[in-house]
């Protein structure tokens, strides 16, 4: 006999009133469960009455009492798996659990159930290892009835596990901490109420005219709004319209919401401006006037507060300066949306007010977890705190297809794991390593097993970052979730696509896709496989055609080209000799016209020619010269049997001759003289003169002896008689050069005889003027003689054209037999190639190629139509699905109908772990097999909870070595716990929550310490570190990688790092295409003084960084970027720790870029802080690390709140930029600080100088330079 279990309702209303609200609320949420309850009086009896069958069934039982009272009573969870009155109506992953109460005190002999509470669940069909299986009957408790056979017994009682006793206890800290923070919130905040605002572009600021008690009031708000993130909320914030009060813990009157998300006050003397009522416009007095205005000495004020980053980036972009109607039109509509955001009315308090909702969230997460209400993991509570409770897979899952095939070894091992992993898996993703790539690859792996996702993380930039990684594929239909704001968007760009009407268009899209590739592709791709065949065959019996062609017009022309070759020697030869005859008469012609030149005097002696016979005769009178004793060189005979050298000796012969010939008229002169001299000597003229000039001397010199009788006088008159009488006695000679051609020219030196000389010379005269008279008669009879000679040699030039001709004729045959070789060659290229088309040999046989082609064309063609036979009736259905697909707008038609369903149908969900429950359960949705959150090192564990509670597993991706948590649920909050707490330190805030002690205490859960925890100790194959980065160049990768112990790695496959970008100083070239890295020391400025920062801004960096930026968008240009160019424009980024420096750094854009921040090659720089920055990415990074206290680096600094001394910041920071990274920052500050450093894989933290490492790498490698030397390159 079956045991019984025996329930019945309390006797209490407020427990059945509980009921009804439990079962009213689950109704809401689930309305397909109001069918069962259509016409029912009584919903909560009859909802019993189905959860309790009359017929016998498996039940699983839990002791979830909070408190351990085993002894008195138990709260006892009653769970029926696949509820077959239920099932239908709720997802896979929901089951309906009752909670009640069971007396267990020993008195109580047949206790009962009584049922408090109705809770939806996690639906394990096997029952976890706290819950006990009962196989048991249900009846209700009636009077008089005797209850026999009860499961309730003290043995059960003994056996339940107190899993919400422990849960309870290990939770208490929890909400510990959000009462804290509640205390704490109250204790910080201070806000003031406006009543109006303006818009100040040019400053980026939003002035808000506020109302306080009185002056002492605003300026204690304005002291306290200092350093801190501002918002603007509604009236409903406050429980009073004029004052700030927040409400009580337990008052749900009014839902507080945040309007919009600002920056900080402004700073400067026009932060705070006091305004007199007077000055107040009629509608704002009127409005002090109606209300219950509570302030009897009401001060006035306008009050500057800079705008957010992400809407300040927005606002920079307006083209204040354009004229463009389009431009004009989209910056008014920019401006509008920003406008519409700001309440007419409301109030501005710090961003911590926003975490109010936020912790009530939280206190609802910790109470369901620990009694597991809307909780779809049972086991969370267990390995949330104890890594070893979490289930280890029997063997890792192998994957059959990868939808990414580039992903490393590690990346698929970390996939397979959160495929395998039963209820934990965790992932650290260093910079870079594609820790987004892998979370897109397991959620289509997970789609593909028709498994649920809820993907999470506290940065909505994370969240639709790995969205924008998934490929889109039909298994998958994803939808992004934000509740609306009046402030900025929460979804992204990245993130839109997935929101709304735009996730449905997505969808859309993947199915048009995907029926083209299943049904219409392969249809259309063999009719395409037809119609290339056809082609193919076409083209190659037109190929084949000319390759026959082409080889019969190669054999014509070669048959041509050997005729003509034959026809052009035989020409040749016939020039060849015509050529040498025409050369032998031509060089003849030439000797002779030589040779008369010659003979004419008019031209040289013609050397090597054999001279005509009637030549001779000059020759032969010329000899007779010897007679006339002229002295002739050769003989008769020299020249008579010498005809090699007649030329020669004809040419001295007539040299002696031109000698001789023009001395005749000498000779006569020279033997009238000697005829006149007679039988004695011959004095020439010149003698005679000299004696006489001596007779002249002599006398004087006898004369002058008279007076003085000197012997110098006698000497000179003595030696002048004697040259007297050598001249008398002495004989002068014939001196003139043509008597040396004489054979006796001795005897005309000295002539004693002058009469025979003459004598002889008449005679020799005689001989000479004979042979003139005989060379004129035989030289004019041989020249007429020569003339007509030459004038009888035919020297015609022989006719070179017939060569000519069959030179052309065989060119041309070549010529066109090579050009035809060569289209005789591409088309054997071609028929190579065509045959390749079909995956044929290089050398298979044309024509047997194109008959197999044919035989597979005919089967294509019978296999094509058999498949069109068959798919008749579905072919047009496909292509009609297909184009209702792609059609403009379809989706925003269909989204108007299907916008309450499809969320729920969606397989991949994707929230922010800080979104209301209420947006899932609103949408439809409540359990997922899986959760995915991203940046989990970033949000707190009760961040955690929410996402963790929606799902039987949860995988965990993060890097507890970047960003920890933030302190506030703003998305501009900069701000982690430990900062705040050295904040009031510093500052010495007396009477403040903010703590050593409360950090140490509630550290874990404001830390990334419990992913770290998580980690460390969870076996191999539950957890995955990614050490291969694909992102920085390995000069930036070896910057952080001093975080990481040195494992981060560079891909195999390494990628362009080309930053296009230089910097050269006077003496060093700082940025180069293989230089990705620079320091800038920003120590001390140009004339050695210290860069000071004032009041977290550093003046010095930000005129540097704008220096740069202005220098890297002129050589961006240069490059070729822009906005209307193909490679569009340079993406560029600077990064800071705080929110003022990146303000100054707009300003000092502006004041070295015409007033604007908008570049032309590198379009509008995103300057943010690096708490919004991680998770993004650009090519180029600077970063503007701002502190500098000007004191040497060995000075010894105590522990302080400035993020440069977080490591997790600097990594994030550097880890930003693919290809060039630029920071600028004081090594005083750095270099001999102490950073505690976690430790890898072990328990524990050391402390390492790791920027002192970092600064020596950059000394060795001359990547850091001085504000001097920056200023430098940036001029040249």
């Amino acid at each position: 006999m079956s045991a019984t279990l025996f329930w019945k309702l309390s006797n209490q209303d407020h427990v059945n009133q509980r009921l009804k609200k439990n079962l009213d609320h689950i109704i809401k949420f689930k309305p397909e469960l109001a069918k069962l309850f259509e016409g029912v009086e009584d919903k909560v009896d009859h909802f019993l009455n189905l959860f309790f069958p009359d017929l016998e069934a498996t039940v699983y039982i839990a002791n979830l009492s909070l408190e351990d009272l085993s002894s008195q009573k138990i709260q006892l969870s009653l769970r029926i798996p696949t509820h077959y009155e239920f099932s239908n109506y709720l997802d896979v992953h929901s089951s309906l659990a009752v909670i009640g109460y069971w007396d267990t005190r020993s008195y109580i002999k047949s206790p009962w159930f009584i049922p408090e509470r109705i809770i939806i669940t996690y639906n394990d069909e096997q029952p976890t290892e706290y819950e006990r299986e009962i196989c048991c009957k249900f009846e209700k408790v009636t009077e008089n009835k005797t209850l026999t056979n009860n499961i309730l017994t003290k043995q059960l009682a003994h056996d339940l596990p107190k899993i919400s006793v422990l849960t309870s206890q290990r939770l208490e800290n929890w909400s510990s901490f959000l009462q804290f923070k509640r205390r704490l919130i109250r204790q910080k905040t201070i806000g003031l109420r406006y009543v109006g605002y303006d818009y100040d572009h040019k400053n980026s600021q939003l002035k808000l005219l506020v109302v306080a008690p009185d002056a002492a009031y605003l300026e204690k708000a304005r002291r306290g709004f200092l350093r801190q993130n501002l918002q603007l909320f509604d009236l409903n914030i406050s429980e009073n319209d004029w004052k700030f009060a927040l409400p009580e813990l337990d008052n749900d009157k009014k839902p507080q919401k945040s309007s919009l998300e600002l920056g900080q006050v402004s700073r400067g003397k026009k932060t705070l401006e006091i305004v007199h009522f007077s000055k107040l416009s009629p509608i704002q007095q009127q409005i002090m006037k109606e209300s219950e205005f509570p302030f009897h000495q009401a001060a006035y004020a306008w009050l500057r507060v800079d705008i957010n980053d992400d809407w300040k980036n927005k606002l920079d972009a307006i083209d204040t300066e354009s004229t463009d109607e389009e431009t004009l039109f989209n910056n008014q509509e920019i401006l509008n949306k920003f406008i519409k955001d700001i309440p007419d009315q409301g109030f501005i308090s710090f961003s911590l007010v926003g975490d109010w909702a936020l912790i009530k969230r939280q206190e609802r997460s910790i109470r369901n977890l620990k009694q597991n209400e809307n909780c779809y993991s049972p086991y969370l509570s267990s390995y949330l705190f104890d890594i070893s409770q979490a289930k280890e897979p029997r063997q890792i899952q192998e994957v059959d297809h990868w939808y990414n095939e580039q992903l490393n070894p590690a990346q698929q091992s970390a996939v397979k794991k959160m495929l395998s992993a039963p209820d934990l898996c965790l992932i650290q993703g260093p910079p870079g390593t594609g820790k987004t790539t892998v979370i897109a690859e397991a959620i289509l792996q997970f789609a593909k097993e028709g498994q649920t996702v809820l993907l999470a993380s506290q940065a909505h930039d994370a969240i639709d970052n790995a969205l924008s990684r998934i490929k889109n594929k039909p298994e998958l239909r994803a939808i992004r979730l934000a509740k609306e704001s009046r402030g900025r968007s929460k979804i992204t760009d990245e993130g839109k696509q997935f929101a709304g009407e735009q996730a449905l268009a997505r969808h859309y899209d993947a199915l048009a896709e995907d029926i083209d590739q299943r049904f219409l592709k392969p249809l259309r791709k063999k009719k395409n496989n037809i119609d290339q065949l056809k082609k193919w065959l076409d083209q190659a019996e037109f190929l084949l055609l000319d390759i026959q062609n082409a080889e019969k017009n190669l054999v014509k022309i070669k048959e041509d080209g050997i005729h003509h070759a034959e026809l052009l020697k035989f020409e040749k030869q016939k020039y060849d000799q015509e050529s040498q005859q025409y050369d032998q008469k031509l060089h003849l012609k030439q000797e002779l016209i030589q040779l008369s030149s010659f003979l004419k005097k008019s031209g040289p002696a013609p050397l090597n020619i054999q001279l005509p016979q009637e030549t001779h005769a000059l020759a032969e009178i010329l000899f007779s010269m010897s007679l006339a004793n002229v002295n002739v060189p050769f003989s008769w005979n020299d020249f008579k049997f010498n005809p090699a050298s007649q030329m020669l000796i004809l040419n001295a012969l007539f040299d002696i001759w031109s000698q001789l010939e023009v001395n005749l008229e000498q000779i006569n002169n020279d033997i009238q003289r000697l005829n006149q001299v007679g039988q004695g000597g011959l004095v020439s003229i010149e003698t005679q003169v000299r004696i006489q000039a001596l007779n002249q001397e002599i006398n004087r010199l006898s004369d002058q002896m008279e007076i003085d009788d000197s012997d110098k006088i006698i000497g000179l008159w003595r030696s002048k008689r004697r040259e007297l009488s050598e001249l008398k006695q002495g004989s002068d000679g014939l001196t003139h050069p043509c008597y040396k051609l004489f054979n006796d020219s001795e005897r005309f030196i000295r002539i004693d005889d002058a009469k025979e000389l003459s004598q002889s010379l008449s005679r020799r005269i005689d001989v000479l003027k004979r042979i003139e008279r005989e060379l004129a008669e035989n030289l004019s009879r041989i020249l007429i003689g020569l003339n007509n000679k030459i004038d009888r040699i035919d020297s015609s030039v022989p006719n070179y054209e017939s060569v000519k001709h069959e030179q052309a004729q065989v060119e041309a045959l070549r010529e066109q037999y090579q050009l035809q070789q060569n289209h005789y060659r591409a088309l054997n290229d071609k028929r190579v190639e065509h045959l390749q088309l079909q995956n044929f040999a290089s050398g298979f046989d044309f024509v047997s190629a194109l008959n197999a082609t044919k035989q597979h064309l005919q089967t294509l063609e019978i296999e094509f139509n058999n498949l069109c036979e068959r798919n008749q009736a579905w072919q047009p259905v496909f292509e009609q699905w297909k184009a209702i697909l792609q059609e403009k707008d379809q989706a925003n038609q269909d989204w108007e109908q299907l916008q309450d369903i499809y969320p729920a149908n969606c397989n991949l969900v994707a929230i922010s772990c800080n979104e209301r429950e209420q947006t899932l359960t609103e949408a439809g949705l409540d359990g997922f097999d899986v959760v995915i959150i991203d940046e989990v090192s970033k949000a707190t564990p009760l961040e955690l909870l929410l996402p963790l509670m929606r799902a039987r597993k949860a995988i965990l991706v993060g890097d507890h070595r970047q960003l920890p948590p933030l302190f506030q649920e703003s998305q501009d909050a900069s701000n982690t716990f430990e900062d705040m707490v050295n904040e009031e330190m510093e500052e010495g805030t007396s009477d403040t929550l903010l703590t050593k002690e409360n950090f140490e205490r509630y550290e874990k859960l404001v830390t990334a310490s419990l992913f770290k925890e998580l980690f460390e100790k969870a076996p191999e194959s539950l957890r995955e570190r990614l050490t291969v980065q694909f992102r920085m160049h390995p000069q930036i990768m070896k910057m952080i990688n001093c975080f990481y112990d040195n494992q981060l790695t560079y891909t195999e496959e390494p990628k362009d790092h080309q930053h296009f970008v230089t910097f050269n100083s006077k003496y060093n070239n700082l940025v180069t295409s293989d230089k990705h890295l620079l320091w800038v020391d920003t120590s001390y400025d140009e004339k050695g003084m210290a860069c000071l920062d004032e009041d977290r801004t550093n003046i010095t960096e930000a005129k540097l960084i704008a220096q740069a930026l202005v220098k890297i968008n002129e050589q961006m240009r240069q490059q070729g970027f822009g906005e209307k160019s193909a490679k569009g424009q340079q993406k560029v980024g600077v990064v800071s720790f705080y929110q003022a420096q990146c303000r100054v750094i707009r300003e000092a854009i502006k004041s070295v870029n015409n007033g604007r921040l908008l570049f032309d090659a590198i379009g509008l720089v995103e300057i943010n802080t690096v708490i919004r920055y991680q998770g993004k990415e650009k090519p180029i990074i600077l970063i503007s690390l701002v502190r500098n206290d000007g004191k040497e680096k060995t000075y010894h600094r105590r522990g302080s709140n400035a993020n440069i001394a977080r490591f997790e910041f600097i990594n994030v920071a550097m880890s930003r930029a693919q290809d060039l990274l630029m920071v600028f920052g004081a090594r005083n500050m750095l270099e001999m600080r102490d950073v505690i450093l976690p430790n890898m894989d072990k328990d524990g933290s050391s402390a390492k100088k790791v920027y002192k490492d970092i600064f020596e790498r950059l000394d060795r490698e001359a990547r850091i330079c001085s504000v001097k030397e920056f200023m430098q390159a940036c001029s040249n």
